[in-house]
């Protein structure tokens, strides 16, 4: 992404708004005077007092945090946000994203510089929601616009269901128990295949309904990172070990892990070593992840 001087000190002096969701939606605009459903123009789509944008400037810079009121309308819906993390100085930039709707924790991801788009279901029922984004690390902008922002928003509103539906289907996790926290790099898919790579500390949350054993399986493989094979590690929320598989290669691998119910269950896939750097790559490329589910063991003896 090449960054305009002249679009970013426009935006100086701009309203402060919020940051957060999207993909394609079929409505458009609204009634003047009545609550949108999304924002994909700017500035245009920040005049609307009810809007009560705090966090991101007229030329849809978003700064740390961002939020905004929209109306989720009836039916089944997700909340989308797309948005581009600039190419600042630093290649391998990352940066947690996480987005919230009325407080309430949807979707965390990791990304890095250039396009994103993160979408997740909400809860069904018509009303005003807040609307909220969070960025893990920003950039300054240059030329002398001197403002820190995490990403610049290009779309942002609630969707059907379906368009995430679709859109979900191609990241790597499988299943409404679990989702991924910080630690991954950047969707990616090469010869018809959809997998996230990782440096260390992959984050896996997982919400269940009833407490016990699962099986966490995923599809692995090592890579340069760590000369392609690893030990593989489950830690928990306090660092223990809780599980391991050796990875040679790839290979599907299964991390048995404990849950408690009624809570989100955090856990990080850790290997020992690693950090060899890839001849054309800047990035640690110590294993990626081509799909994570849960399988449960409980009641079947182990």
């Amino acid at each position: 992404m090449t960054i305009s001087s002249n679009s970013t000190r426009a935006g100086r002096t701009g309203i402060l708004a919020p940051a957060l969701l999207a993909i394609l939606c079929s409505c458009g605009g609204s009634p003047s005077g009545s609550l949108p459903s999304q924002l994909s123009r700017f500035p245009g789509d920040l005049s609307n007092p009810r809007l009560e944008v705090s966090g991101i400037y007229e030329d849809g810079w978003v700064g740390e945090m961002g939020s905004v009121t929209l109306q989720q309308p009836a039916g089944e819906r997700a909340i989308s946000f797309r948005g581009t993390v600039p190419k600042i100085g630093d290649a391998d930039f990352h940066t947690d994203v996480e987005l919230k709707v009325d407080d309430k924790e949807i979707a965390r991801q990791s990304v890095g510089t250039g396009d994103f788009h993160i979408a997740a279901p909400v809860e069904t029922g018509a009303g005003e929601r807040r609307v909220m984004v969070a960025f893990g690390a920003a950039q300054q902008l240059p030329a002398g616009d001197g403002r820190m922002v995490g990403a610049q928003v290009r779309f942002i509103g609630f969707v059907p269901a379906r368009s995430v539906a679709a859109f979900t289907a191609h990241d790597i996790v499988r299943g409404s128990e679990i989702r991924l926290g910080s630690g991954w790099g950047v969707l990616e898919t090469f010869h018809a295949e959809t997998f996230r790579w990782v440096d260390n500390d992959a984050q896996i949350l997982i919400t269940p309904q009833k407490a016990g054993d699962l099986a966490l399986s995923l599809v692995v493989e090592a890579g340069p990172g760590v000369g392609g094979k690893c030990l593989l590690k489950a830690l928990d929320s306090t660092g223990r070990q809780v599980a391991a598989a050796r990875v040679n290669g790839r290979a599907p691998v299964k991390l048995f892990v404990p849950v408690e119910a009624g809570k989100t269950n955090e856990f990080r896939l850790h290997v020992d070593g690693g950090g060899k750097k890839a001849p054309n790559d800047p990035r640690v490329l110590n294993f990626r992840v081509f799909e994570v589910k849960l399988e449960d063991t409980r009641g079947d003896g182990g």
